[in-house]
């Protein structure tokens, strides 16, 4: 049974499958770790194919997909296993979700901007906020979460 209110994942799955759709291959680039940061190599795993118009994507969007390892977003619907779909952009805003590089490893985390100072802060109290020593490098801003399984 669907909800009246189903989940963006649903309304996505229903999209697609309502109407033809133009197929868009987004370049699956690994994992990132929704816990610690950890150093990361880039790597291609293949490719995911999704609906551009059913995420409202504009045209020429350059995008990546990442699978998540960790727990540390789980507050904001982001479990492990899930794909992120992510939008390259080096700059955020207050409040996006974001792949950064911190001091020089990856991780998944909200971006902060609080009295002219950045961060990032964990959707799960059981982690701290990440203050970069030297730097915080924005790779991409989460556009749409792919839960391919049921829990």
């Amino acid at each position: 049974m669907i909800a009246a209110h189903p989940s963006p994942v649903l309304s996505l799955l229903w999209l697609s499958q309502a109407r033809p759709w133009i197929r868009h291959q987004v370049p699956l680039l690994g994992s990132i770790i929704a816990g610690r940061p950890e150093f990361q190599e880039g790597r291609v795993d293949g490719c995911i194919d999704i609906d551009p118009t059913a995420l409202r994507l504009p045209q020429n969007t350059r995008t990546f997909a990442l699978k998540v390892r960790g727990d540390s977003m789980r507050n904001a619907a982001i479990l492990e296993g899930d794909i992120v779909i992510m939008e390259f952009r080096g700059e955020a805003k207050h409040g996006d979700i974001v792949a950064a590089l911190i001091d020089g490893e990856t991780t998944l985390k909200r971006y902060i901007v609080q009295g002219g100072a950045s961060y990032l802060r964990a959707s799960n109290p059981q982690y701290p906020d990440l203050i970069p020593a030297r730097e915080l490098v924005i790779q991409g801003v989460l556009i749409a979460l792919l839960r391919l399984s049921a829990r």
